[in-house]
């Protein structure tokens, strides 16, 4: 079944990334924290959770009504949650033909890679950004690079539909690394992503030091590469070299990244967000549910909540538009607002009772 939400901008919604917790065993130096407002990540310890397994159900469940086939699970770092493996289950439950995914540090990946496979999640991301002990812990705050190799080992070992390896490069710090990184994800029957520094959370803060832009290994990936696809998600560009795939997300200054988004964010106190860089209002999933009675309500609450942040889905870059010759970039506050636009559930999308 095809997505039949579309955004003012006509991008379909088809993916939800959902963050578990806010909670973090490393202190990452470009952390965005998934766009939570709340800012960098807690230690770990002391949280109360306030999304419960059953409310992943119910907006897993209205998401995928509305025709939502992809969901993302990220944190802070998700396993840190003692019941990650009955919140994936939960959502597979609710989205039978999903595609579940994760994205980890891998530090904790060797004890539960098997429990999670058998939960029903079959993707991984594990974030490996070099294969130097001293760089992997200056950049991460943590000692960890053996037991984040391991997770790697055990998620292979678990048979998992598709293994990434996520790296964000680093002016200076592991910009040299990429050949090593494609030979690691080569070995290990992975994918590796490239990811560009972003301005946003700490990563605002490092930014001009250590942004380094991904055209310039771009460049040499176009012209080893066997062949070269272009993903409708973000419209990244995919290079099939050396034994392995060579993922590019360049999301800074990218225009043709956000016009290819197709998902909103579920943060960790039940907020949904339209974008990583958005500030505000922000659609309280969690509570809308909590105060609906039956299952039947709950799931129509949620689906209302999905299609009022669709309503608030720009694009955080504008690309520019020809018109009669002449270049028109409009500034976004001339752009049509949806803010306050009436929400009505079509009859489709309605819950019988």
């Amino acid at each position: 079944m095809d997505s039949t939400v579309i955004d003012a901008y006509g991008r379909r919604l088809e993916n939800m990334r959902i963050s578990v917790t806010n909670e973090c065993n490393y202190r990452c130096i470009f952390c965005h924290a998934e766009g939570d407002p709340s800012g960098a990540p807690s230690k770990p310890g002391g949280a109360l959770y306030p999304m419960k397994p059953d409310d992943y159900w119910i907006i897993a469940k209205a998401a995928y009504i509305l025709g939502v086939r992809g969901f993302k699970l990220t944190g802070g770092e998700p396993l840190i949650r003692p019941d990650i493996a009955e919140i994936v289950s939960h959502i597979r439950e609710a989205a039978p033909e999903a595609d579940i995914s994760m994205t980890t540090n891998g530090y904790l990946l060797g004890l539960l890679a098997s429990k999670l496979r058998d939960a029903g999640l079959d993707r991984l991301n594990i974030s490996i950004h070099s294969l130097k002990p001293d760089r992997y812990e200056f950049i991460t705050g943590v000692s960890g690079l053996e037991r984040a190799l391991k997770g790697l080992e055990a998620a292979r070992d678990a048979g998992f539909k598709l293994i990434k390896i996520n790296s964000v490069i680093l002016k200076g710090v592991n910009s040299d690394e990429v050949w090593d990184l494609i030979d690691l994800a080569a070995r290990f029957g992975a994918m590796l992503q490239l990811i560009e520094l972003h301005p946003v959370g700490l990563g605002a803060k490092f930014f001009e030091k250590y942004y380094y832009p991904l055209s310039k290994i771009e460049e040499q990936l176009r012209t080893k590469a066997e062949r070269v696809v272009i993903r409708s998600m973000h419209n990244r560009a995919v290079y099939y070299l050396n034994g392995t795939a060579v993922e590019v997300v360049r999301p800074y200054g990218n225009p043709l990244f956000c016009a290819g988004c197709n998902r909103i964010r579920l943060l960790a106190e039940g907020l949904l967000s339209p974008c990583l860089n958005w500030s505000g209002p922000y659609v309280n999933v969690l509570d809308r549910i909590r105060a609906a009675s039956t299952i039947e309500e709950k799931v129509q609450a949620a689906i209302e909540a999905i299609l009022e942040t669709n309503t608030l889905r720009r694009p955080y870059l504008m690309w520019p538009i020809k018109i009669e010759g002449m270049l028109s970039c409009m500034p976004s506050r001339e752009l049509p607002s949806t803010r306050r636009a009436r929400i009505g559930i079509p009859k489709k999308f309605r819950i019988r009772r």
